[in-house]
């Protein structure tokens, strides 16, 4: 079997934010693999992200050229299969957090621009991490339809206040996968 590819995560938002290393953490640790981190520009997020993660200024088309490479892409024709992962050396997920309504930026910033295969995880807007979770289950030999997505969840902070994320998450044993410190993070604020 061919070993497993290497997790890239293309850095697309202006600044890294709590919530944004939240997700790289963990999406780092679920991967429990090679990982890359691309389009990185700042010292700040530099330091940070190399304790998790090797990191490049450069974008992942400019890094990866020579690679097989696959760009996790919701408006992608194809859903991600098992298959996938014996042809390709690297898979591209975007560091971009969602909106309430998906505006096509994984498409605009990475995909139409790096000349890399595309493929989606279904018709849910996922959390970066998320998509790793997915990804991975698929790269263990699972169908996407196998795998059950919660369209939202519903974050109860107490008898009258709640946060309504409006992302897929990934359920297992009928619990949403959720970012580690996420929920905490929330009540915060």
């Amino acid at each position: 079997m061919k070993k497993q590819p290497i997790l890239v995560i293309e850095h697309c938002e202006p600044l890294l934010s709590d919530w944004l290393k939240l997700e790289y953490n963990h999406a780092v640790k679920l991967w429990d693999g090679e990982t890359l981190f691309t389009r990185v520009n700042d010292k700040k997020s530099t330091n940070f992200l190399k304790k998790i993660g090797r990191v490049d200024k450069q974008k992942a088309k400019e890094v990866l050229y020579d690679k097989k490479c696959i760009v996790l892409d919701p408006l992608a024709k194809k859903p991600l299969t098992t298959k996938d992962f014996s042809k390709i050396d690297a898979i591209i997920v975007g560091g971009i957090l969602g909106y309430e309504e998906p505006k096509g930026r994984t498409k605009k910033l990475i995909s139409d621009k790096s000349g890399f295969e595309t493929r989606h995880l279904g018709n849910i807007q996922l959390t970066i991490d998320g998509a790793v979770f997915v990804t991975k289950a698929i790269s263990l030999g699972l169908r996407l339809s196998d795998i059950e997505i919660a369209r939202e969840i519903e974050i109860i902070h107490d008898q009258i206040h709640s946060t309504l994320l409006p992302f897929g998450y990934p359920i297992i044993n009928d619990k949403p996968v959720i970012t580690p410190g996420l929920v905490e993070y929330i009540a915060r604020y």
